[in-house]
């Protein structure tokens, strides 16, 4: 364990907590992308002469920011994996890292920059908070998320959210389902009873995915029956 260790364990259970962030600047922490917080961790842990080794960096990004460095559907264990690949990143072609896991990691010349403009902006708490498209729900696994990710980009979706509901037509409602006329009556049942289950699950939290799935029952719900019932 290196100089930071306020990381504790027993046989029974561990216990983490924040070694150089404080609970005053977690809310602009959390604003950061991960290649951010990774130079503001290793850059705060230089300015206090203490040696993080990947693993406590991990933590340190997981307590920071859980919901974003946490393992798919177990938000209480840190996802080590993309922050030790990111940190590889940074110190390979990046240029942003240099030093190794055994003696520690230093910021360069060009992380430096980013890592001072990064704490005059937690300091004037004038961060903004960037989503990115791509930002992985950690509630949900990935076999979760492929068909839910299937239906956003449905042209039945896509439409209702631009606003273009009266263009949505049976084509649409068809591939929203992923069957046509000429599927196995199997195959359209199993097809129709997964791809409502997954709107059942997600349009809580989706109300796009919720509204044109209303939308598609209203005006195709007989579309819906003939398939089920050819």
């Amino acid at each position: 364990m290196s100089k930071s260790s306020n990381i504790k364990s027993n046989k029974k259970s561990q216990s983490y907590k924040l070694v150089i962030a404080s609970e005053g600047e977690l809310p602009e922490l959390v604003k950061l992308s991960t290649e951010k917080l990774i130079i503001w961790i290793i850059g705060k842990s230089n300015e206090q002469k203490l040696v993080f080794s990947p693993e406590e960096i991990v933590i340190e990004c997981w307590l920071i920011n859980p919901l974003k460095h946490s393992m798919r559907k177990y938000t209480q264990f840190p996802d080590s994996h993309v922050i030790i690949k990111r940190i590889g990143e940074m110190k390979g072609k990046k240029g942003l890292l240099t030093g190794s896991e055994t003696i520690g990691y230093k910021l360069t010349d060009i992380s430096r920059i980013i890592y001072a403009n990064t704490v005059q902006q937690i300091e004037s708490k004038s961060l903004i908070t960037i989503k990115g498209k791509k930002t992985a729900n950690r509630e949900m696994t990935s076999i979760d998320e492929t068909p839910y990710n299937r239906l956003k980009k449905t042209t039945a979706y896509e439409k209702y959210m631009a606003g273009k509901i009266n263009e949505i037509v049976e084509s649409d409602f068809l591939y929203f389902y992923g069957i046509n006329w000429h599927s196995k009556k199997s195959f359209i049942q199993n097809r129709i009873k997964n791809v409502d289950s997954v709107v059942k699950r997600f349009k809580p939290s989706d109300k796009i995915l919720e509204g044109v799935f209303k939308y598609l029952t209203e005006k195709f719900g007989d579309v819906k029956e003939q398939l089920i019932n050819k």
